[in-house]
């Protein structure tokens, strides 16, 4: 059985500074993360965007305090598919939101075949992006709230009540870390599945394809979310279990 990853509550505030200075690699990796990007992309799947590193991690008595530097997707994708943990291995941080509907059902999604984890379970979500920045600082929540309406055809202003980040991987132990968010929104659950399905139309009409192959549906109880994950044998990103177990204890 999978050990589960160790959450912790978040009181204290998350502060993500972008110090602009590109992560110095060696020869050796570099190079060995050019072979790697030219054998898994051969077929131009995947782009090779900007990708923010944890340089360090600092816990005060009010916030953690993150800086980051500058690196890419191929190096990212490097260190997460390979397993590396050395020193040069990417470590990133970023935000998930779990979705809950005004009638009380949990929402996430089965990742499509076009992205870098077909078929893994996770909620919407992503890396940071300059998008997010305020001068040097990253604002998870925009982030958030920005891969919702991407994944999920969420819209902040229109459908979302409240936002509030609950959990966050134990700095002390993890490489990367998530910042874990609990989003409500106004939609019941057929009301977001026919928005959803607006959705699904206009990326037809416009020739693209959703992150999400599958979106999930679980009653927020516990015997509901327990039964999930006892039956349901997918991958799953390694927060999901316990980010949906504690939401009901």
């Amino acid at each position: 059985m999978k050990t589960m990853i160790n959450l912790i509550p978040l009181n204290k505030k998350v502060e993500v500074i972008c110090t602009k200075k590109p992560v110095q690699l060696s020869e050796k990796r570099q190079n060995e993360i050019e072979a790697f990007w030219a054998d898994i992309n051969k077929d131009e799947k995947f782009y090779r965007g900007e990708v923010f590193d944890i340089e360090t991690v600092t816990e005060k008595k009010d916030k953690y305090k993150i800086f980051l530097n500058t690196t890419d997707y191929a190096h990212h994708l490097h260190t997460v598919w390979n397993h590396i943990s050395d020193e040069e291995r990417c470590r990133t941080i970023f935000s998930a939101g779990l979705v809950e509907t005004s009638d009380s059902k949990f929402i996430f999604g089965e990742m499509a075949s076009n992205t870098a984890y077909p078929g893994r379970l996770q909620c919407a979500g992503g890396g940071l992006s300059n998008e997010d920045l305020d001068r040097d600082y990253f604002d998870l929540e925009k982030s958030v709230l920005r891969e919702t309406k991407e994944e999920l055809a969420i819209d902040e202003d229109k459908h979302v009540e409240r936002c509030r980040p609950v959990l966050m991987k134990d700095v002390h132990i993890h490489d990367s870390l998530v910042v874990l968010y609990h989003l409500k929104v106004n939609l019941s659950e057929s009301e977001f599945q026919e928005n959803y399905q607006l959705y699904l139309n206009e990326l037809k009409s416009n020739k693209e394809v959703p992150e999400f192959k599958n979106i999930v549906f679980i009653e927020r109880n516990k015997e509901a979310v327990y039964s999930f994950f006892d039956q349901d044998y997918r991958s799953r990103d390694d927060y999901l279990e316990p980010f949906l177990k504690y939401m009901v204890e």
